[in-house]
């Protein structure tokens, strides 16, 4: 890395007026064919980086029925997007996050207030989301979507998508392990959060080659914690196959030594799963 993260951050946000005139061309570009609705449906698909939000709403083809607003996507809008992927291709997430992440939040915003039937897919790492769903479901029926996945599983999903997609993409996007972990970790008092506000919430599992929407009830700790064990246990069956693939096109492309540390605390997961089961069966 080329400098302190923290004064990259600040270098790469983009003054008020370079990033409003993303923002308008952003709006012109899904909004153009999209309809307003007097009573518009509001939907956020929420979940740790890897779970299968994406795969879920391409699956369920939800964008007939939603404007879809995903952060993710609008990194490459960013001014500097190709100068980072140059110098700071490890650090690519971080440094766009300020602007993209802004830039939804700003577009979610513009579609309540237009009344269009929007989707915000989110993976949430501290709770001020809820204050927002608790403000919109006041004059709206909000439906949160929680995609579940164990930490295992979606810790090498990104790992896997990022390989994907570096050999055809350059903005490729390679999720922080920090991030994801502590959306993983707060997704219990989020989902708490919601349902105490009577904000309507399913579980959304990926079982036998098809999704199943699941209502959480009172029993929303207990399923969480069982379809993530499954979740997991099911990957530890399929690691070594799938870190091979990973590690494999790591070296092929000369990757950063960072991006190997990285792996290596996916790996330290792995160990201390296979530990816990092992004990499990003492």
């Amino acid at each position: 890395m080329s400098g302190d993260i923290g004064d990259l951050i600040e270098k790469y946000k983009l003054n008020e007026e370079e990033h409003n005139k993303v923002l308008e061309k952003l709006k012109n570009t899904i909004f153009s064919k999209a309809s307003s609705f007097k009573q518009p449906s509001i939907m956020f698909v929420i979940g740790q980086p890897g779970c299968g939000k994406t795969t879920y709403i391409r699956n369920f083809s939800l964008n007939k029925d939603y404007v879809i607003i995903n952060s993710d996507e609008y990194r490459h809008f960013h001014k500097y997007s190709k100068e980072i992927l140059e110098k700071e291709p490890t650090y690519y997430a971080k440094l766009t996050n300020y602007d993209a992440h802004l830039w939804g939040d700003e577009l979610f915003s513009y579609a309540l207030l237009n009344n269009y039937s929007v989707l915000r897919e989110k993976a949430p790492i501290d709770l001020s989301l809820i204050e927002l769903i608790k403000d919109i479901s006041k004059n709206n029926e909000v439906v949160i979507n929680v995609v579940i996945s164990g930490n295992l599983n979606s810790l090498l999903a990104t790992r896997e998508r990022y390989e994907k997609e570096i050999k055809t993409k350059p903005n490729a996007k390679l999720s922080n392990i920090e991030a994801h972990n502590k959306c993983y970790q707060i997704l219990n008092e989020f989902i708490s959060e919601c349902l105490l506000n009577n904000v309507k919430v399913n579980y959304v599992i990926y079982e036998n080659e098809e999704y199943k929407i699941i209502p959480v009830k009172d029993d929303y700790l207990r399923l969480l914690e069982y379809y993530r064990e499954e979740s997991n246990n099911k990957t530890c069956l399929e690691f070594n196959k799938r870190i091979s693939f990973i590690k494999n096109s790591m070296k092929k492309r000369n990757a950063p030594k960072e991006e190997f540390l990285e792996l290596q605390k996916i790996e330290n997961l792995y160990e201390e799963l296979v530990k816990e089961e092992e004990n499990v069966r003492k």
